[in-house]
């Protein structure tokens, strides 16, 4: 009951938005990090350029697929002493910018960013498509992403079982196709997708309606 009461509070006391342009946003909101850690913790806001969105609730099918992608990430960390994390967390690009990807990943070498948020860009960021995320998830998060160093982007569309793989080059993402229906990421060894077995997997656990 108190969660709720702060939640209701918060919502009387800061303006929250919906992504619905077709481009990123060139002018600051007017909030910063001071105001977000105000907010009650683990509410699925994100920071976007001094703007608060909300994100809605997870569907069954975006949970089994974090899921499966959080088991596969997980495997590849054993192997290489990575660290996977799944949301809510947040991560800190700057001070008008904090996002909670849907999973990230980050090489051994950089497991320093890691406080009690993290700290800097991970190596991988795993975003999972719904009817409510998907223009910010493909527009301004893909444009911040790319700005703060994120090497690589994945993008995963549950409706037509498709994933973008997106590694950045110069400052731009640029899609890396998979070879024979597997995909090996070219900055992570240890990650890799066998992309039919995954979505056969999905369906066993979630037979599409």
């Amino acid at each position: 009951m108190v969660r709720g009461i702060l939640a209701l509070m918060a919502t009387g006391t800061f303006h929250f938005e919906q992504f619905d342009a077709f481009s990123p946003y060139t002018v600051a909101g007017p909030y910063r990090a001071a105001d977000y850690w105000k907010l009650p913790e683990g509410e699925p806001v994100e920071l976007i350029r001094g703007r608060l969105m909300m994100s809605p609730s997870p569907t069954p099918l975006h949970q089994v697929l974090v899921g499966r992608l959080f088991q596969l990430l997980q495997d590849a960390a054993d192997r290489a002493e990575g660290l996977t994390i799944l949301s809510p967390m947040d991560v800190i690009f700057s001070d008008d910018t904090i996002l909670q990807p849907d999973l990230l990943y980050i090489a051994k070498d950089r497991r320093s960013i890691v406080a009690d948020r993290v700290e800097g860009p991970p190596d991988l960021v795993i975003e999972i498509l719904s009817p409510g995320t998907d223009r910010r998830d493909r527009t301004e998060k893909l444009d911040l992403y790319a700005k703060y160093g994120v090497a690589e982007y994945w993008i995963v569309d549950p409706a037509a079982q498709l994933f973008e793989f997106l590694t950045l080059d110069q400052g731009r993402y640029v899609v890396t196709q998979p070879a024979n229906d597997c995909y090996q990421s070219p900055r992570l060894p240890e990650v890799e997708i066998d992309l039919a077995a995954f979505w056969q997997e999905v369906d066993r656990r979630l037979p599409k309606k």
